[in-house]
């Protein structure tokens, strides 16, 4: 029998199911939840609607179809969210993050990554993403940032959680802050507007027409020199085995994707869709840095990140990835 957590570690168990917008005894005793999944059907996957999802080309150029496997689009807001509708049984696959699902995990819910969208790129010069403030707001660091108000997608997230390992890692102090949720469009303007003192975001949410400055890209200090793994594709314990097939077909879809986006020649095509899924300008996505597209697993990314959950307290021993990464998937 393990030993019994703590009463820090019980807290923090109710306080990431009230995240994930369960009930603390839902989430503790999630591994009996219901899945209302037949195994038929197409793939009911979420998405937020970024302009780099690659399931948009996957969709539009019929890679899905190709390898057998039918797949829907869902609309979500975040992935604690997506986690959320993926319990309830309202999807089969959910876009989300390694933070939100090893703390899932760490709960008692049975979940497994079953492929990455993208890596975090790992200079400031390739920078994808933005800790973005006002210009002349007279914040020029992470300790500017101290007792102030930060916008991210999702409270409890993975930007939310990278942010905060970003301050502690350059001087600011995470525990001054307060976050709050807003949604990716709107992140940028509300830092314009003084709603809040600064947002991080995806660089192709920057409009510099509303005088905005980056103080860099977060995950690239709390890399290290090492990518992150910024996005994938969770399922139930339970879907990922019964649908092992489908769920693979998924992942091989992905990575014939990524060859394409790695292939110059589609450029025009790739940003045109993506122009079409987040209603901003092909020609200006074309000029921005991108993070790495990759749909193989990365089980020393994930590793490095659970050690990064332990550092803040959120987690006192993450799961391990050869737990719940099946043997099916391709890894890198």
């Amino acid at each position: 029998m393990s030993a019994p957590r703590s009463s820090s570690s019980l807290r923090r168990r109710i306080a990431v199911a009230a995240v994930l917008g369960l009930s603390a005894t839902t989430a503790l005793a999630a591994c009996g939840s219901s899945d209302d999944s037949d195994g038929d059907g197409p793939l009911r996957v979420t998405t937020l609607g970024l302009c780099n999802e690659v399931v948009y080309w996957a969709q539009e150029k019929g890679l899905f179809a190709d390898h057998g496997v039918e797949v829907d689009l869902v609309k979500s807001t975040g992935g604690a969210a997506a986690l959320t509708a993926l319990q309830s049984g309202d999807i089969d696959l959910a876009f989300a993050n390694p933070f939100s699902t090893m703390l899932a995990i760490d709960q008692g819910l049975d979940l497994k990554w079953i492929a990455t969208a993208y890596e975090t790129t790992t200079e400031e010069a390739d920078a994808a993403n933005a800790m973005v403030v006002a210009k002349d707001a007279g914040i020029t660091d992470a300790a500017g940032l101290n007792g102030k108000t930060i916008g991210v997608n999702e409270v409890g997230g993975i930007n939310q959680i990278v942010t905060s390992q970003w301050m502690k890692l350059t001087g600011g102090d995470p525990a001054s802050v307060k976050f709050v949720a807003l949604p990716f469009n709107e992140l940028a303007s509300a830092v314009a507007t003084g709603k809040v003192a600064a947002a991080q975001v995806p660089a192709q949410n920057v409009d510099p027409k509303l005088g905005l400055v980056s103080l860099g890209d977060p995950y690239v200090a709390v890399g290290e020199g090492n990518g992150l793994v910024f996005a994938g594709y969770v399922a139930t314990g339970k879907e990922a085995k019964g649908r092992e097939k489908d769920i693979k077909a998924f992942q091989e879809a992905l990575i014939e994707t990524n060859a394409a986006f790695n292939d110059p020649a589609n450029d025009d095509e790739r940003f045109k869709i993506a122009s079409a899924q987040c209603k901003q300008d092909a020609a200006v996505l074309a000029t921005l840095p991108e993070n790495i597209y990759e749909a193989k697993v990365d089980t020393d990314a994930l590793e490095r990140m659970g050690a990064i959950l332990v550092d803040q307290d959120r987690l006192d021993d993450p799961p391990s990835p050869s737990d719940f990464v099946p043997s099916f998937v391709s890894t890198k």
